[in-house]
């Protein structure tokens, strides 16, 4: 099997990732009940809500995941969502390849992060990707992908859609 992953016409995130991996057949109750398991590793956080729901929007149905949190950080070291992601794939006693995907995930944000700002690695600070939606978009996708044994499948994603225009955040407007 081959899973071809097309952000082509609207991009991609990690909620619209995740939510088309439930879309898929993964098992929405498994992967809410990891990601509430793992919620005790991001400090200062609180999910309120979790849930995935059928939409439709200009005649075309997909999933939509709907997340509500309560967080008091506004800033995170980079080692520290390493750390709650990692302490989260352990726990769940995901699979070697499970855990090997969802920290190469967050060391390619570190990674950019640190190259962005000039700052080594061990110093990356997040602002945005502070947030436990961070960890909820990784942990979620790394077990809707091992719950549809796609660990072992390829994955190949086409070129994303990047689009224009500019945007404002706490780094200053960017385009």
């Amino acid at each position: 099997m081959v899973l071809v992953i097309d952000p082509q016409i609207a991009g991609i995130s990690g909620d619209m990732l995740l939510s088309s991996l439930i879309d898929l057949g993964a098992d929405k109750e498994k992967i809410i009940d990891g990601i509430k398991k793992s919620e005790k590793f991001f400090s200062n956080s609180t999910i309120t809500k979790i849930d995935f729901q059928k939409t439709k929007k200009r005649g075309i149905e997909a999933v939509q995941l709907l997340l509500e949190i309560d967080e008091n950080s506004h800033e995170r070291k980079g080692s520290e969502i390493k750390k709650a992601i990692n302490d989260s794939t352990l726990n769940l006693g995901l699979s070697d390849k499970a855990k090997t995907f969802a920290e190469s995930c967050i060391n390619s944000l570190i990674s950019s992060e640190s190259k962005i700002h000039g700052v080594p690695e061990d110093s990356v600070h997040f602002h945005e990707a502070s947030s436990i939606d961070t960890l909820v978009d990784i942990v979620g996708i790394t077990i809707a992908l091992e719950d549809l044994g796609l660990f072992d499948e390829k994955i190949i994603s086409m070129p994303v859609s990047v689009g224009g225009g500019s945007v404002t955040f706490s780094h200053g407007t960017m385009s």
